[in-house]
């Protein structure tokens, strides 16, 4: 009986998805949100079955759920347009690169 319910939500996500990228008119922004709340949907169903009905070791089930969360993340990221500046101020972290003043130009002290 689970499986008959998680093929009827996957079947409502995917019309949900169609109907708002084909056929409702919304400006992209919304638009992204939506289609990242409705992957993020889809995603926690197939992990969910994954972590209820395949047996494996609890290690590579927790392994397996932080791969998966790293990737949700990265895809959220990417879809709403912050994966560029995030990788930009793990750059600025790791090279320490001296902050200057975005008005006079000047080198701020640290």
């Amino acid at each position: 009986m689970p499986f008959v319910t998680i093929a009827i939500a996957l079947i409502f996500v995917l019309a949900i998805a169609r109907l708002a990228n084909m056929y409702i008119p919304m400006p992209p922004t919304i638009k992204a949100i939506l289609n990242v709340c409705l992957g993020l949907i889809v995603i926690g169903m197939v992990l969910w079955v994954i972590d209820t009905y395949i047996p494996m070791a609890g290690a590579i089930k927790g392994l397996l759920n932080v791969v998966v969360f790293l990737a949700a993340v990265v895809g959220v990221l990417q879809a709403l347009g912050f994966w560029d500046s995030t990788v930009r101020f793990f750059r600025g972290l790791k090279h320490k690169t001296v902050a200057e003043d975005h008005v006079t130009g000047e080198r701020l002290p640290h």
